[in-house]
């Protein structure tokens, strides 16, 4: 990835191809679903890369710049979020020196299919709210409900076509080879069980204690295993969630419910509780570093961000504002950086700059730094944390410190101010002087006799 990024130039080339077609339907999810999640730059680049004229030859990236009006930072941190949210596939191709890319763009989720992937839903709820995500829910699921007095009569296949029960058996070759080649894939992003350190097993036991029917709940892994990751949920946490989405009557677990309490919990709405932290066994030896650096590693290295984020403005008195929670959304979307290295750029904004919330511009400026700079482990980030501060803290000279600068004075500007008054003498007739010459000796003349 990081290559990519230095590979990336306004002269790189790069053709589109497209893996599925789009229908009115896709346009309206991508506006309406996808744009409050992934951002109008993104969505824009979406559009350009589809709408290219000739887009299956090769052309180069300083068209895509101009179109949109954005910096190769931008386009590129748009790029992500369109791959982070699996509209967009992107290959790499080097032959010697020179290298271009490859835009393959996947159509959007279907509205029900985006509401049932726990990553999209989960991240739309949070950035909306809960009023405008229900209001989009019933906009884009349609559901036909037949009025009174309506009998059913549609007639299925079998009823209006004659299909041979020998054909059906023996599917003709031309079709089963076709269908090989046809892979479903989802172009929802993949989160592995087994990237993600989460004990389901203490879960359970938490669980049972209660009364949650477990089994009810071990049907929605994938979601908890989410709600994990985003919010850094550890177990015992986890399990008091579920039990406030659980209904007391029927012991039936709600995950939409599930959801809105985990969004409003870790939300700007969200004051009091502390922020979770997992303690685990993480190495965090730092050359140099003091006891409050392997401390503030240690927190970083397992905390998820937005809790590190709500945690810093508990212990600083503020809160979390929508805008920040946006930002760190972004940041974690453009996959730059481990979640570590993101809460120490939070982190050296709020606490070492002093600055009372979170600011884009001040950290896309940091991110490109470190990006540069390769800074991929929290170690490293302390570090550039630290030539940082010893670059500010260095003096700085006043404009009354600055050295005094010697100019060198032209020839003509050097001479004698007598010589400007001969050559100006030089000019009067012999009268005229002899007449200056007078006047001279009479202004002496009454000098003297007032001295006198």
């Amino acid at each position: 990835m990081e290559d990519s990024w230095h590979q990336l130039q306004p002269k790189t080339g790069f053709l589109v191809r497209l893996a599925d077609r789009l229908t009115d339907q896709s346009w309206q999810t991508l506006t309406q679903l996808y744009q409050p999640i992934i951002g109008p730059s993104a969505t824009g680049l979406f559009s350009a890369l589809f709408w290219l004229p000739q887009r299956e030859t090769y052309k180069r990236h300083a068209i895509l710049l101009a179109e949109l009006g954005l910096d190769l930072a931008h386009l590129y941190a748009a790029r992500l979020r369109l791959e982070a949210t699996g509209l967009l596939t992107t290959r790499v191709k080097t032959e010697g020196d020179l290298s271009s890319f490859v835009y393959e763009l996947h159509a959007p989720l279907t509205p029900q299919a985006f509401f049932k992937d726990d990553l999209l839903s989960v991240q739309l709820l949070g950035v909306v709210g809960e009023d405008l995500y229900q209001a989009l829910v019933t906009a884009n699921v349609a559901t036909a409900k037949p009025g009174e007095n309506e009998e059913n009569i549609t007639k299925n296949f079998l009823d209006v076509f004659h299909v041979d029960g020998d054909e059906l058996r023996d599917i003709p070759e031309v079709v089963t080879a076709n269908r090989q080649t046809l892979t479903q894939t989802s172009s929802a992003p993949d989160l592995a069980a087994d990237k993600v350190q989460f004990d389901f097993k203490l879960l359970g036991e938490l669980l049972e204690r209660s009364f949650v029917d477990t089994r009810a709940v071990s049907k929605y892994r994938q979601l908890l295993l989410t709600e994990h990751a985003t919010y850094g949920l550890d177990e015992p946490t986890m399990a008091r969630y579920i039990g406030e989405a659980t209904d007391l009557a029927t012991n039936i677990f709600n995950p939409e419910q599930f959801k809105r309490i985990v969004a409003q919990a870790f939300g700007y709405q969200h004051r009091g509780e502390p922020a979770p932290v997992t303690d685990t066994s993480t190495s965090t030896a730092v050359k140099g570093a003091s006891s409050a650096e392997r401390a503030l590693i240690k927190v970083a290295t397992n905390t998820a961000p937005v809790a590190f984020l709500q945690g810093i403005k508990q212990n600083t008195g503020g809160f979390v504002t929508d805008g920040e929670q946006r930002i760190v959304r972004d940041l974690v979307s453009r996959q730059l950086f481990p979640e570590s290295v993101l809460n120490l750029m939070i982190y050296h904004v709020l606490v070492d700059e002093d600055k009372p919330t979170l600011n884009k511009n001040l950290l896309d400026t940091i991110a490109n730094d470190w990006s540069k700079a390769k800074v991929n482990t929290p170690q490293l980030a302390i570090q550039k944390i630290r030539d940082r501060q010893q670059e500010a803290s260095k003096p700085r000279r006043s404009r009354r410190q600055q050295p005094t600068v010697k100019e060198t004075l032209p020839d003509w500007a050097k001479k004698p101010s007598g010589t400007t008054q001969t050559a100006t003498t030089a000019k009067l007739s012999a009268d005229q002087q002899k007449q200056l010459q007078e006047r001279i000796a009479r202004l002496e003349e009454r000098s003297k006799g007032k001295e006198d």
